[in-house]
């Protein structure tokens, strides 16, 4: 039993250091997440590629210059059917002002809208 415990161990500290290899490597390599390297892999779309996302089972829209995918968050959504007004088109005032409403979206929203950023608004 003493035998199993050290061999798990010893896996254990080989994969550890193995994963530090790899990592220092990628480093190394120039592969690491800067903003520098995030900004030169950040994807950007102009408003009439958005227009081609317009319905529920393809849903994308820009909100403050930013793109999202919001497709999977759909049934997810507190507001219904009313997330398909902005399918397909810059949605910044409706998300802003929750459909006309006047009161803008919670902060808890605005971080779960993250989940499905996509790239920047051309």
């Amino acid at each position: 039993m003493k035998k199993i415990i050290f061999i798990l161990i010893g896996l254990l500290a080989l994969s550890a250091a193995l994963g530090l290899i790899i990592l220092k490597s990628r480093r190394s390599a120039g592969d690491t997440l800067s903003p520098t390297t995030l900004a030169a892999e950040t994807k950007t779309y102009t408003i009439e590629g958005i227009a081609n996302h317009s319905t529920r089972n393809d849903c994308w829209m820009a909100i403050d210059g930013k793109v999202y995918d919001v497709t999977n968050y759909i049934p997810m959504h507190p507001g219904g059917a009313m997330i398909l007004q902005g399918c397909g088109k810059d949605a910044s005032n409706l998300f802003n002002s929750q459909s006309g409403s006047g009161t803008s979206h919670s902060g808890k929203a605005r971080m779960m809208l993250q989940r499905y950023l996509i790239g920047d608004l051309k």
